[in-house]
C-alpha cells in the first residue's frame, strides 16, 4: 500500500469538507449522514490496493472454468 495516496485523500477529504461547511449546515440530517459515509467509503477505498485485486472476469473464470472442462 502506498501512504501517500491515502493521506492524499485524507487531505482532499478534510479540504472539500471546510468548504462545503456552510453548505452542511443547511442539509437534512440524513443528507449529512450521506454525504459523511461517501467520504468515508472513499477514504477508505483509497487505503487498498485495488490495483492487484482480481476483476469480474477472473471471478467467472473461477466459477464456471470447472464447468466449461466439465461439458467437453
Amino acid at each position: 500500500m502506498n501512504w501517500s495516496v491515502g493521506l492524499t485523500v485524507l487531505v482532499l477529504v478534510g479540504l472539500i469538507i471546510l468548504f462545503e461547511k456552510n453548505r452542511l449546515m443547511g442539509l437534512k440530517k440524513v443528507e449529512k449522514i450521506i454525504f459523511v459515509s461517501i467520504l468515508i467509503v472513499s477514504v477508505g477505498l483509497s487505503f487498498f490496493n485495488l490495483e492487484k485485486v482480481p476483476g469480474p472476469t477472473t471471478l467467472l473464470h473461477y466459477i464456471f472454468g470447472s464447468l466449461g472442462k466439465f461439458m467437453q
